[in-house]
C-alpha cells in the first residue's frame, strides 16, 4: 500500500488517528461499515460506523505464500447483519470482501483518498455472545487459501450455481443418488 505524502505526515504526527473501511460483497448486496465512531461518506456511498464493526484482527505478515485468515466482528444490533449471519451460506461465501485505511486530521476528517490495504473473500461466521452484546464473527481469507485446498474432482450444485446461476440440473443430483430408479424391466433385460 503506497500513501501519499499528505497521508504520511499525518501518520508520522505523535498522535495519530485513522479510519479503516470495510466492504462486504453479499449476493443480496454490499454492506459497507467503517471503524469510525460516526457514518462516512466516501466514494459516494456511506460508510457506516457506531460500532458496526467491534474489532478487526491483526493481520500477520509472511514471506511464503502461507495465507492468514482476517476476522471482522459485527455488532449484531443491527438485525441486517443477524438476518445476513444466519442466512445461507451461499449469500456469503466465497464473495469479495474488501478493506481500506486511511488517516485522519484534527478535525477528524479524511486525509487523501483510502487506500485498499487487504482483499479476499468471505469463509465462515460465527454468531454469539460476547458479554451483554451479540456479535457476528466474519472470517474472510485471502485468495491464496484456495492453494492450500486440493481441487476437487466432484461439483455440487452450489459450485455449478456460482459458476451458472440460471443451471438447476445439479439440484437433483442428490435426490438421483439416494432415490435409484428401475430404468429397465427385468423383462426387457432378459430379451
Amino acid at each position: 500500500m503506497s500513501l501519499d505524502t499528505p497521508q504520511q505526515t499525518e501518520l508520522e504526527k505523535p498522535v495519530t488517528r485513522y479510519v479503516y473501511f470495510v466492504e462486504l460483497h453479499f449476493v443480496s448486496g454490499i454492506i459497507r461499515v467503517c471503524t469510525a465512531g460516526q457514518t462516512i461518506a466516501w466514494g459516494g456511498f456511506d460508510w457506516l460506523g457506531l460500532g458496526s464493526i467491534g474489532s478487526i484482527s491483526a493481520l500477520e505478515e509472511s514471506a511464503g505464500v502461507a495465507s492468514s485468515a482476517l476476522n471482522f466482528t459485527l455488532n449484531i444490533a443491527q438485525a441486517s447483519y443477524l438476518s445476513l449471519a444466519l442466512g445461507a451460506v451461499m449469500d456469503y461465501r466465497g464473495q469479495p470482501a474488501k478493506m481500506y485505511f486511511c488517516p485522519l486530521d484534527e478535525q477528524f476528517l479524511l486525509v487523501g483518498t483510502p487506500k485498499i490495504c487487504w482483499r479476499g473473500i468471505m469463509d465462515t461466521v460465527v454468531v454469539g455472545v460476547n458479554g451483554e452484546q451479540g456479535q457476528a464473527v466474519l472470517k474472510c481469507e485471502t485468495s491464496a487459501y484456495g492453494l492450500k485446498r486440493r481441487p476437487s474432482l466432484r461439483l455440487n450444485a452450489a459450485q455449478q450455481r456460482q459458476k451458472y446461476p440460471t443451471d438447476t440440473g445439479l439440484d437433483y443430483l442428490t435426490d438421483l443418488i439416494a432415490k435409484p430408479q428401475l430404468w429397465l424391466s427385468k423383462k426387457f433385460q432378459q430379451i
